[in-house]
């Protein structure tokens, strides 16, 4: 099974109790208009958020940083493999 969601659904920042998903930052690419972080979550699957960069724009994670992913409820779909 593989879960998609939109990426305006998903919210990354601090691992606290609001993340629907935890996990470590892997890698951080930033795109110009966009910053990609690759997430090892702690089930061990891998999980890719993309954030829109803007001035001011959101907490900084680095490598090696914990983080979460706040997804909304009706935001995620299961795909059969």
């Amino acid at each position: 099974v593989t879960l998609v969601v939109r990426p305006e659904h998903a919210q990354i920042g601090p691992a606290d109790a609001n993340a629907s998903l935890r996990g470590t930052v892997e890698n951080v690419v930033y795109l110009g208009t966009d910053t990609h972080f690759h997430l090892k979550l702690d089930d061990g699957s891998a999980f890719i958020v993309r954030r829109q960069n803007s001035r001011g724009g959101g907490e900084a994670l680095a490598p090696g940083s914990r983080a979460g992913v706040a997804i909304g409820a009706n935001a995620a779909q299961a795909l059969k493999d």
